[in-house]
């Protein structure tokens, strides 16, 4: 028995559509993940124009310090990043990687994990 045209067609069309479905959430996961290269770049070599890249300029930059909430505007944060050069010689020892990134229409969140060589920071950026 030979499926007839119209489900053929149905069938057809729910796999072009997952397709194209699929292709935004990659692209869209993709963006994602460039703009969280340009935090890493920008904090690994004191980048202020990467960090520039991945930060709207009235993003805030937010962290439990001593058990309280500290709120840092994001060009306050750029300005102290890029003004703390690595000495000549020295070598940002950091490995940053991304956990997860889950995206949800216009939002995203990234899971970020910066391992330092006296502390394992995890960083949630939304997007």
């Amino acid at each position: 028995m030979r499926p007839a045209p119209l489900l053929l067609f149905a069938a057809a069309t729910l796999l072009a559509a997952g397709a194209a479905d699929l292709r935004a959430r990659w692209a869209d996961e993709a963006a994602v993940r460039q703009t969280v290269q340009y935090y890493f770049d920008g904090g690994k070599h004191r980048d202020s124009v990467a960090l520039r890249k991945a930060f709207h300029p009235e993003a805030r930059m937010l962290f439990a310090r001593d058990g309280k909430l500290v709120v840092v505007p994001i060009a306050e944060y750029i300005t102290r990043v890029g003004s703390d050069p690595l000495e000549p010689g020295e070598v940002d020892s950091t490995e940053r990687r991304v956990v997860s990134v889950d995206v949800a229409g216009d939002a995203a969140v990234a899971k970020l994990e910066l391992k330092r060589p006296d502390a394992l920071l995890t960083d949630y950026m939304s997007l």
